[in-house]
Parts: C-alpha cells; structure tokens; sequence
C-alpha cells in the first residue's frame, strides 16, 4: 500500500473514530433535566411553550438558513424525522449534522484528489467516489440508527411499562400521577416520553394534544393502539385501569410471538454463513490430510 493511500485512509480512520465518540456522547442537557427545566419555569410561558411543542422543528428553527441549500428537502425532512424518533431533536442541532454532512467530505476531498491523480485508475476513482458519499451519508446513516435503535427500546418494554401503569392505577393513583411515577421511576425512553407528556399536561397542553404529540414523536404501532384506546376509555367512561391491564396482557403476547418468530428465523439466517464460510473451511481441514495422503501414496 502506497504512503499516500495509508494517509487518506489513516485520516479516514481518525474521523470516523472521532465521529463514533462524539455519537457515544449526548452533548447538551438531557431529556429529564429538560423536563425538569421546563416544569421550573413560570406559569406565563406555559402556554407558548406548549404551542410551540406541536411546531415541527424547521418551523422553530430559524438558524438553518443557508444550510436550507447543502441537502435536498426530502433528505431534510427524512433527517429532522430521525432526529425526533432517536430523542436528539434538542440535543443534536440540524444545523451541526447538516455542516458535518458537507465539511467532512469537502476536507477530505483535496489529500483523495492529490492520491487519486498521483496514479489515475478507475479503481482509485470509484474509492474516492465511494468514501465521499459514505462520510456524505454518515450522519444520517448515524441517526437512522439511533432512531431505529430507541423505537426498539419503546416496543420492548411497553409491557412492563403497562404493568406498573396498571399496578399505581390499582393502588389508588390517577392516570397521570400514575404516568408521573412511572416516567420518574423508569430509565428507558418509554418512561421519558411518559414524563414529558405529563410535563406537557401541566404547562397546559390538552390532554388528547398531548397524547397525540406522544404518537408523533414514535413509529411504534403498539404505543398508538394504546394511547387511541385510553382517549376512548376517557371518552365512553370506561375505566383506565381494566383498560390499561387489558393492554399489558396484549402487548406481552405481541412480544413473545415476536421473540418466537426472530427464534425461527434464526436457523434460515445461519444457513448462508455456514454454508459458504463454515463448510469449506471444515472440507479443507478434513480432506486436506486426505488429499496428500493420496498423492504420496500414488
């Protein structure tokens, strides 16, 4: 491997290394310490601010500016969407990911240029071509991950959310007090969601507002089923506790059949592997010895 090759590859390297350690970190206040921040405030701001929670973020967002023109609507709008499934919407800025999407590979563009016309092949163009839009993609390949990874998070344990849900109700909480204790007692991003919609209640949100802001920020199927059926218990009179208890027991019979069905699907996704990385290398060691048995003897 040519010194310039190692350079730009070693250079690769550090960023993506420095990238991966700032996305192990969450710059910035926490989901809980913003709840808490809000919930401090006073009385008067309560009602612009929970206005402004149902605003999507680029109608709140007056800093993008220019940055509108480095990325295609469509990929905004995908990106601003991810941030707000992967819980980063007031943590990581679109404008910071937005620079990092086009700064990244702009720095990187003159050392690949120089080691591409040091020895012009189409090789090395389809490298530099390659690298320029993986670090292009990598924020929003970043994000789309923590996104997918959090609404993971939710649908795994909205069964035992439910059950402590059921069991405050049954112990003589309301609903939202129940909400409250289980948002503060919970450290998933279930429970933080919970406790923003009861933050959100108390700075004056409607409560079917709230519930539906809740549905907005998520892409769980089973979370939405559930916040409908608790605005129709509150509508028909209903009572939240057998509701919420019927619920649970749903949830945790969607997540064994879940668990079975990845369990089935395990036998079929090692077949490939074994097949083609196991088998032959199992042929090799086995018939080897054989082989060369043969040959000595004939």
């Amino acid at each position: 491997m040519s010194s310039g090759l190692s350079v730009v590859f070693g250079t690769l390297m550090i960023l993506c290394a420095v990238a991966a350690f700032a996305v192990s970190l969450d710059f910035g206040p926490s989901t809980r310490g913003l709840i808490r921040t809000r919930l401090n405030r006073t009385a008067g701001s309560s009602a612009s601010e929970a206005t402004a929670a149902k605003r999507p973020i680029l109608a709140r967002d007056e800093n993008i500016g220019a940055f509108r023109f480095l990325i295609r609507p469509a990929g905004l709008r995908k990106l601003e969407r991810n941030l707000v499934l992967a819980g980063k919407a007031s943590t990581w800025r679109l404008t910071t990911l937005i620079l990092l999407k086009v700064a990244v590979p702009s720095l990187l563009f003159v050392p690949l240029s120089a080691w591409y016309r040091s020895g012009p092949s189409l090789l090395r163009l389809v490298l530099v071509v390659f690298v320029l839009v993986v670090l292009y993609a990598l924020p929003d390949i970043i994000v789309r991950g923590r996104a997918e990874e959090r609404q993971q998070a939710i649908l795994y344990e909205l069964p035992d959310v439910l059950d402590q849900v059921t069991i405050s109700i049954e112990s003589g909480l309301g609903f939202e007090a129940a909400l409250a204790r289980v948002g503060d007692n919970s450290r998933g991003p279930l429970g933080g969601e919970l406790a923003r919609v009861v933050q959100d209640s108390r700075l004056g949100m409607n409560r079917r507002d709230a519930y539906q802001a809740l549905a907005d920020r998520t892409e769980v199927e089973d979370l939405r089923r559930f916040l409908k059926a608790i605005v129709q218990a509150e509508e028909f009179g209903v009572p939240i506790s057998k509701v919420v208890r019927t619920q649970a027991k749903e949830m945790r019979t969607k997540r064994r059949q879940r668990a079975e069905e990845k369990a089935q699907k395990v036998a079929l996704k090692l077949l490939f592997p074994m097949l083609f990385c196991m088998f032959p290398v199992l042929f090799i060691l086995i018939l080897t010895p054989a082989i060369i048995t043969m040959g000595r003897n004939f």
